[in-house]
């Protein structure tokens, strides 16, 4: 169930935060960092208190040893902890008085959010950890948790972001826990939505994009989610969706523009097929593309997924394909990112 449809539930934990709030409680929210030789900073924390990992940055890994590394890591880690060898953690510090009450309501908070949401705070999250820690064309890996306590205070550090912009940064956040916590409520209240993530700046003429994906606009809320999974998994301007380049999309001759991209700076096309794409001409321009791909014989770097059984011209009964009504999208977000693996030879 969306925020949409939670509306009650917001305006019913506005009023329990506010009345928290009202009390003054001597609390205090901070961000605490560890990186692989040990803690940023030597500090003792106030009686009582909680701590949860919000995200962890593990670093690159490169080839089999980095692969076979970060199995041993996970097979010798404590996962309250996270996982063991990450470059850097980031915990959430909850201390002082009152400080069980916050957590309880703040995991509260967090099961607001449905796994679509949750994965829009994530994302957001884990592509600031990547950008950050980007070096050279090596992939970086990092992971966010998904505990609903660790949702909610990650969502309070977004939230803050986009409010007081820098603040989100500081080791010791304010306002208290439970005043933040009520301004957040009160503009999910106003809005019963998340801000999708910021799009991208990188050129897109210039990027070399892991998965492309072709599809008529009908089925753009289904495709949106799947990219939202496959962005949590990929990483930044790995994926190509139309809408997160649309400044750049905007110029003179965009179909020399997108038939580039399709053919010649994208690794795996996924084309979504159904009645609706033959129909139009936006889908038409993307699909010469993959027509010629395939002319090369480089059909592993094309993906059928299917709506339902209407003719396209160029696709035959022999041609395999994802069944879009069989598998729910988690699964046909996985089929696409083994393929891309297959494809681009990496580990995720």
């Amino acid at each position: 169930m969306s925020l949409r449809k939670k509306k009650a539930e917001i305006d019913r934990l506005v009023s329990a935060f506010g009345r928290e709030a009202d009390k003054f409680y001597d609390i205090t929210f901070s961000v605490f960092y560890v990186a692989d030789s040990g803690p940023i900073e030597n500090r003792k924390f106030i009686s009582p208190n909680h701590t949860i990992m919000l995200w962890q940055y593990y670093g690159n890994i490169e080839g089999q040893r980095g692969v076979d590394r970060l199995c041993q890591d996970i097979k010798d880690s404590d996962f309250q902890w996270g996982v063991k060898g990450a470059r850097l953690s980031a915990f959430a510090v909850i201390e002082g008085e009152s400080c069980g009450l916050f957590c309880r309501m703040a995991k509260r908070a967090g099961s607001l959010f449905n796994d679509k949401e949750s994965a829009v705070i994530k994302l957001h999250v884990l592509n600031e950890i990547l950008q950050e820690k980007k070096e050279g064309n090596s992939k970086p890996t990092g992971a966010v948790n998904s505990n609903e306590m660790a949702i909610w205070l990650n969502y309070l550090l977004y939230y803050l972001s986009k409010v007081s912009p820098g603040k989100e940064r500081m080791k010791k956040i304010e306002p208290d826990p439970y005043s933040l916590s009520l301004l957040a409520l009160e503009s999910l209240s106003d809005s019963q939505k998340i801000d999708k993530i910021d799009k991208s700046m990188s050129k897109v003429s210039q990027i070399n994009f892991k998965v492309a994906l072709s599809f008529p606009g009908e089925h753009r809320n289904y495709v949106s989610d799947i990219v939202e999974i496959l962005k949590i998994r990929i990483g930044t301007d790995q994926v190509f969706y139309d809408y997160d380049y649309q400044s750049q999309l905007a110029v003179p001759n965009l179909d020399t523009l997108l038939q580039n991209i399709y053919r010649n700076n994208s690794e795996l096309i996924v084309v979504f097929l159904c009645k609706e794409y033959s129909k139009k001409e936006w889908c038409g321009l993307e699909w010469r593309a993959v027509r010629d791909i395939i002319k090369a014989k480089e059909d592993e770097r094309v993906m059928f997924v299917r709506f339902d059984d209407s003719k396209i011209d160029g696709v035959f009964s022999i041609d395999g394909y994802i069944d879009a009504t069989r598998f729910s999208k988690s699964d046909v977000a996985n089929f696409i990112l083994e393929r891309v693996q297959l494809v681009c030879d990496v580990t995720f």
